[in-house]
């Protein structure tokens, strides 16, 4: 398929399938858009994209990725299910640095991660675009973030001992530009972590359309681990591994909305259901899945650890 204008930003050929004509699920904006896939490396790709004053619309304050403080959670389950995600995340980036050093997030939200990494000792900083989450992670947390995008900041060069970015890559429309800058800022042999949609998760092919790993239109682009590889390793990465180990639960209860809006039932019907697939007996039954689709790195979101070489 010839799309006009549209050029894969990965390999720069123009050779398309459109997958589906998608549109705001999560908050309901609107707008229709393209997913299209690239017929020459696999790469997924909205189109057309929305320009920086576009998009903003589509993060609003209420918008999922701007969680609260894990202590200010009513729900004793729910912090329970959070603080074990940070300490996952956290030990996962200890792990791989072997010592306490500098980091930076980007896309660091209202700053939950970037708190647990410095009560482990770490010397934290952040970039985040929302002026909501900033000012949510400096008063709550006296947090060190810059309002902006990272293009727009500067720290010396080798600074950093690790960048994260978690669920924010597939956000950025310039992604080789970001990557550049990322490794001009990261230390020799520094760990760069990327969490992101995986195109080749098992839920992405039962859902289809519905699967929340799309996120129309705030995801520019949705990867597989062959292309999220090939992007690292032509900006002068080497990709160490790739797992998966997050957003198991809250994915697939998003899939689940986004399928049933469109059925023709009763309201109560769905309420019903989204209520059962959010209960501590839909978690149970489900682990196994996960368990499995884990091990074999077919969740919908993987993690990308890369050092800079």
């Amino acid at each position: 398929m010839q799309i006009h204008n549209a050029v894969c930003d990965l390999c720069h050929h123009s050779h398309f399938k459109a997958l589906f004509l998608g549109s705001d699920r999560l908050h309901g904006k609107p707008g229709d858009f393209w997913v299209l896939e690239c017929e020459d490396c696999g790469l997924y790709s909205l189109y057309p994209q929305p320009n920086q004053d576009q998009i903003a619309e589509y993060y609003p304050n209420t918008y999922i990725s701007f969680p609260k403080a894990i202590e200010d959670e009513k729900s004793l389950l729910r912090r329970l299910d959070r603080s074990y995600g940070l300490e996952k995340r956290c030990r996962e980036i200890i792990r791989c640095a072997g010592k306490r050093g500098r980091i930076l997030d980007v896309g660091c939200a209202t700053g939950i991660f970037l708190n647990g990494m410095r009560q482990r000792g770490w010397i934290c900083q952040g970039v985040e675009p929302s002026s909501y989450a900033v000012n949510y992670a400096r008063e709550r947390f006296h947090l060190e973030v810059y309002e902006g995008y990272l293009e727009d900041v500067e720290y010396p060069d080798e600074w950093f001992d690790a960048i994260t970015m978690w669920d924010v890559l597939e956000h950025v429309p310039n992604q080789e530009q970001v990557l550049d800058k990322i490794g001009r800022l990261l230390k020799r042999d520094g760990w760069l972590v990327i969490s992101l949609p995986n195109a080749e998760s098992w839920e992405r092919f039962i859902f289809q359309k519905y699967w929340a790993g799309w996120d129309v239109p705030r995801h520019f682009h949705i990867f597989t681990p062959k292309t999220i590889t090939r992007l690292l390793e032509s900006r002068g990465f080497k990709v160490e591994k790739i797992k998966s180990f997050t957003g198991r639960h809250g994915v697939l209860v998003l899939n689940f909305q986004f399928l049933i809006t469109e059925w023709k039932v009763p309201i109560w019907v769905k309420r019903t259901i989204l209520t059962i697939i959010r209960s501590l007996f839909a978690r149970v039954l489900t682990y196994p899945y996960y368990m499995v689709a884990d091990a074999c790195n077919k969740s919908s979101i993987m993690t990308v650890f890369a050092k800079k070489i």
